[in-house]
């Protein structure tokens, strides 16, 4: 079976406008915007998904583990290189205002911005999310048509709700993702099990020790 499952091309996709700039929002989209601008230094993770505002609570114990364990894998390729790692930028979602918060995100030192709050997908060297019981629906089926759609090169489920724990890997995004594409967005998918090494490609080039991250 599959990790991902194929999905058939959409032939006749939904055409939809070209995402505003900040400048041509309506007092509507701004005031969208800023609520979620507050939501966030307030705590929140809010994302916006089809226009709608999703508001969650911070990552749990147990992730931000993860999150941290894998940091520090992370942390000598980010000084060596100048990245930067993120962890409350968002990801705009084109063709619409939407945009997703990633539990981690690396990118080169000065990426690429749509606005304020949020990065160009294509910009960034690597998304992460890390599954919970509450998100491990969404991180898998909804976020990498989104993170495909953003042009996000790498993007890297951690999954710890599963028996025995898993990491996969998505790269290549498809160019021409429709918002209701139902192709599989990313042209390759890797899944290791807890304790197998997983590669992450260029500009990486390593092997992630993933019983370390789960440890």
């Amino acid at each position: 079976m599959p990790l991902v499952e194929p999905r058939p091309r959409v032939t006749h996709p939904t055409p939809l406008p070209s995402p505003k700039p900040p400048e041509e929002w309506s007092d509507a989209e701004a005031e969208i915007q800023q609520l979620c601008r507050e939501l966030n230094d307030a705590g929140f993770a809010a994302e916006i998904s089809w226009g709608r505002v999703i508001v969650s609570l911070r990552m749990n114990r147990r992730s931000v583990s993860i999150v941290d364990s894998l940091a520090d894998l992370l942390y000598p390729l980010k000084r060596a290189n100048g990245w930067r790692i993120h962890q409350n930028v968002a990801v705009h979602i084109p063709p619409l205002l939407d945009h997703r918060i990633p539990d981690l995100m690396v990118t080169s030192r000065s990426p690429e911005r749509y606005d304020d709050m949020r990065l160009h997908g294509s910009s960034t060297l690597l998304v992460v999310e890390v599954c919970s019981p509450g998100t491990r629906v969404v991180d898998w089926h909804e976020k990498p048509l989104d993170y495909g759609r953003a042009g996000v090169p790498l993007y890297l489920i951690v999954n710890p709700v599963t028996d025995p724990p898993t990491m996969t890997l998505m790269s290549g995004p498809v160019a021409d993702l429709a918002v209701d594409d139902e192709r599989q967005p990313y042209r390759e998918v890797v899944m290791v099990e807890a304790g197998q090494p997983l590669e992450l490609p260029e500009p990486f080039g390593v092997k992630l020790d993933t019983s370390a991250v789960f440890g």
